[in-house]
């Protein structure tokens, strides 16, 4: 747009108008008269050498009391004279060049570690060994477990009779039970409460009696008997044998067995599985894995495994399995958890996430804190919902790797997220006052008064003849652009919140876009208590107006109006004037134009 030109005044007033835009030496000896000389004696280098590091240490707790260990003798240059031990760090003994020791002084059921360190007759000693640790058993046992109670007997076909009984007390663990038939003793179980007794004879009577033993060896007191009777002649075919029985050692106290399942005339019933001959457990017939658990380190086990139907009927045993647990008890935590995130995915709910921990044998599981509290223990998984939360609430979590030997790292570093505010399920009030003015052939201006909102107005959406035009932010104004020419345009508009919620639709508003060849003008309004309204001047020269003697186009007291009838190919030039209920005039306003395409 062109300077503004300068316009005559014509009164007391002003207006604004614009058109819308990183070597040894030896020692020399003193002269020896030569009648004196003699050849003096070799002189022998200092040790300086240290023994080598022990290695091969061993030890085992032989009593409550006592710790025997041993090593592999050191060798040295000249010759190792003696051992140190080391008891926790602490200087325990010194002995002469032997490689066992006793270790009488130690309490029961304490844990130990040992290094021992050689040195040689000039006093150079070795390197510490590497540690080993183990811990000395309980306090002999020599409580007996309580009798076991409650022991029946059912008899559920001809072949197989179910027995089951209350589980015994002990002051520390009850590891298994004797079943007696007719006071013979027909078998050790491991530590179950139930034995299905197959192969019997059709309607023949057995009575049971059980006792209950320790690791210790200690035996109970003889239950009450039981008594039942088999059924008559039925199912007499027993499933087939188990096939493919596999053991495997996964630490120093599990053993993991897996087969292939059996088949039977009827159904299999499940499966019983025997370690070194003895019973240890029964699976549902679904179950063809089993983890013998609380086995003994370094110490070969050999199972079998039988399949059972409902009338009782057995199969023969698997081919014996055989695995031999590992050496040393893990004492190795799992390393922290790290990148643990907490997120508030609803008023009631918190998701959490973390890396996976390593471990030198396997990590099993995590446990998760809130507010330094444990609220659960999870299987080997990365990720939580934390649901039934406080809405509006903020919550701080830790979580903590373990693995299947106990072993707990530490806790990782603190998530906290605060879970979001009821849901807002308010709509906004509908938009009113809609208007529409045609700006031009192609633009029609939309206002509309403000929405409110329980929390807040976020937008608006503009529907033009009942489709959907555009969503706008909060603003109450917008400008419909490319339109056509002399055509009627209907608009309507409802507000939205953050939530989603929407208003209702507003009532209509119209408006007609402008012909071709038109100018609309806009100004800043005058302030006048006596203001009548305003003068359109217009001409094809600077200040030279179509109204240029004082019939300016009066068109009321309104600030935007269009031109319109002008020529095509033209440029125009347009001025505004205020004027009174006097008809006293101001000024012309500055001068623009405008080119009619």
């Amino acid at each position: 747009m062109p300077d503004i030109e300068s316009v005559r005044p014509r009164g007391h007033w002003g207006i604004v108008l614009a058109m819308l835009i990183a070597s040894i030496g030896l020692v020399g000896c003193p002269d020896i008269p030569s009648d004196e000389q003699a050849t003096p004696p070799p002189v022998q280098a200092a040790d300086t050498l240290a023994p080598s590091t022990p290695a091969g240490l061993a030890a085992a707790a032989v009593s409550p009391s006592q710790i025997n260990f041993n090593w592999s003798a050191s060798t040295d240059n000249v010759a190792v004279t003696g051992y140190r031990i080391y008891r926790s760090g602490i200087l325990l003994t010194t002995l002469g060049n032997v490689t066992t020791y006793q270790d009488a002084a130690v309490g029961a059921s304490t844990t130990y570690s040992y290094t021992v360190q050689a040195f040689d007759g000039v006093g150079n000693a070795s390197g510490q060994s590497t540690a080993l640790i183990l811990t000395t058993p309980a306090t002999a046992d020599t409580i007996v477990p309580s009798t076991p109670t409650s022991l029946t007997a059912s008899a559920v076909s001809g072949l197989r009779i179910d027995l089951a009984w209350s589980a015994a007390t002990d002051n520390v663990a009850v590891t298994g039970y004797r079943l007696f038939l007719n006071g013979a003793l027909l078998l050790n179980l491991g530590n179950v409460t139930t034995f299905q007794h197959t192969g019997l004879a059709p309607a023949t009577t057995y009575v049971y009696t059980v006792r209950a033993l320790d690791a210790a060896g200690n035996v109970s007191g003889l239950s009450t008997a039981a008594s039942a009777t088999t059924l008559g002649v039925s199912d007499t075919t027993a499933p087939s044998t188990p096939t493919s029985l596999l053991a495997s050692a996964i630490s120093s106290s599990q053993i993991n067995l897996s087969w292939s399942a059996s088949t039977d005339n009827v159904a299999v019933a499940g499966y019983r599985v025997y370690r070194g001959g003895v019973f240890v457990a029964i699976l549902p017939a679904n179950f063809i894995a089993y983890q013998d658990t609380g086995l003994t380190p370094s110490t070969p086990y050999s199972y079998n495994v039988d399949a059972i139907d409902a009338a009782g009927n057995a199969s023969g045993p698997s081919a014996a399995a055989s695995a031999t647990t590992t050496a040393t008890p893990d004492v190795v935590a799992p390393s922290t958890p790290t990148g643990l995130t907490a997120g508030a995915v609803s008023p009631s709910q918190i998701n959490l996430s973390w890396s996976a921990s390593t471990d030198n044998v396997a990590v099993t599981g995590y446990r998760v804190y809130r507010g330094g509290t444990l609220l659960i223990t999870l299987g080997n998984v990365t990720a939580y919902q934390n649901t039934g939360l406080t809405a509006a609430t903020t919550y701080s979590y830790r979580v903590q790797a373990i693995d299947a030997a106990g072993n707990a790292s530490g806790q990782s570093t603190v998530a906290s997220a605060t879970t979001s505010a009821t849901p807002d399920t308010t709509a906004p009030t509908t938009p009113t006052g809609p208007t529409a003015n045609a700006v031009s052939s192609s633009r029609i201006a939309l206002s509309w008064s403000a929405s409110t909102d329980n929390v807040a107005v976020t937008g608006y959406r503009v529907y033009r003849d009942g489709v959907f035009l555009t969503t706008l932010g909060n603003v109450t104004t917008y400008q419909n652009t490319g339109l056509t020419a002399s055509t009627t345009y209907s608009y309507n508009v409802d507000a939205i919140d953050a939530a989603g919620n929407a208003s209702g639709v507003s009532t209509a508003a119209s408006a007609t876009t402008l012909a071709p060849n038109t100018a609309t003008l806009a100004w800043d309004a005058v302030t006048a208590a006596s203001l009548s309204g305003y003068r359109v001047y217009y001409g094809t020269a600077p200040g030279t107006y179509l109204q240029s003697a004082g019939l300016g186009l009066d068109i009321g007291n309104v600030t935007i109006y269009t031109v319109t009838g002008l020529s095509s190919g033209i440029r125009y030039y347009f001025a505004v004037t205020a004027f009174d209920t006097s008809n006293d005039e101001s000024v012309y306003s500055n001068e623009v134009f405008k080119d009619i395409p």
